[in-house]
This record gives structure tokens, sequence and C-alpha cells, in this order.
């Protein structure tokens, strides 16, 4: 009942996170699983506190019972969580159950074989570093440090926080 209410006032003010029926277990709330091979770490709201960052394989197990929402920030939408499909779990504050978390699905773009290797192609890219100077044209009112995703073609793409919700924004490198 309590996670839904955040999702509530998460919608009103624009937050993403993830709603489960009572009793079931948010992806926060059970933190990476044993397949997760890696978790990265890094102040992706801008907030001064750590955030963790994971993978969550595809038909991870959960209880079926309820209602999880994920963002799009490809299309800027929220949308019901899709258990066949890849996703990126952003859990602030360190991943406490209390704290927001955000789970971001794009079937198109985690449905490519560099996303379906051992290694993710994710790279955390702090916002004091001399080479996010060359994002700031395209990633407007970023916050905190982002996070490059790699593609296919060999350019990264940058999810950033706005303040609001995560973004993507597009490099000006060509393939």
């Amino acid at each position: 009942m309590t996670v839904c209410a955040r999702l509530l006032a998460g919608m009103l003010l624009g937050v993403s996170v993830v709603c489960v029926a009572a009793g079931g277990s948010a992806p926060c709330e059970l933190g990476p699983s044993a397949q997760a091979p890696r978790v990265w770490t890094g102040d992706f709201d801008g907030d001064g506190v750590a955030d963790r960052l994971w993978v969550l394989p595809p038909a991870t197990a959960r209880p079926a019972a309820g209602k999880e929402w994920t963002r799009d920030p490809w299309r800027d939408r929220q949308q019901r969580f899709d258990p066949a499909a890849m996703a990126l779990v952003l859990a602030s504050g360190g991943g406490t159950p209390s704290a927001a978390c955000t789970v971001i699905q794009n079937r198109r773009f985690f449905a490519t074989p560099i996303w379906e290797e051992g290694d993710k192609p994710v790279r955390i890219l702090p916002r004091s570093d001399p080479a996010a100077q060359a994002w700031r044209p395209q990633a407007r009112h970023w916050r905190g440090d982002g996070i490059l995703l790699g593609t296919e073609a060999g350019v990264d793409v940058l999810l950033y926080r706005d303040g609001r919700r995560y973004r993507i924004a597009y490099g000006s490198e060509v393939p």
C-alpha cells in the first residue's frame, strides 16, 4: 500500500517509481539478483548520496500479482513492466527499501547482441569529468552523474536525470 502511494505521489511530481501490490517485492526491495554480475554506483540523481544501478535480466522471478511500472526515457513515458525484457534498475540513496527506485526499460534498445553478452556496455560519467562537457548541449538540466549506454554502432547514449525524471541524450559522434 505504501509503495503504491509513492507511485501516485511520484506520478504527480514526475518521478518514476515502481509499484507492486502489497505483499510483493519490487526490484529495489529485492536488490540485485545473483545473476547480476555487477552493480555500479554514482550520484545519478544529484542529491549527494550514492545511488546504485544494476541490470535486471529478462524473466527474473517476481510475484505476478502486482502491477509494476517502468520508465522508457527513449519515448518519455511510463509503461507496464515487461518481465520478458531486460531492464536497468536505479535505486536512489544506496537502495534502501524506502528509497525511490526507477526501472528503465526499452525492449528495442536492450534487445541487441551487445546487451545480451555477459559484460554490459555501461560506464559511469561523473558530472565533474571533463568528458561530460561534450554532453552539456544535448543534456539540458543534467544533474548528478551520467550513465553511458553502449550501442551496436559503437556510439554511446547518455542516460541522465534532469531533476524530475531520467532522459536520454544522443552525442554528436557519428558511427
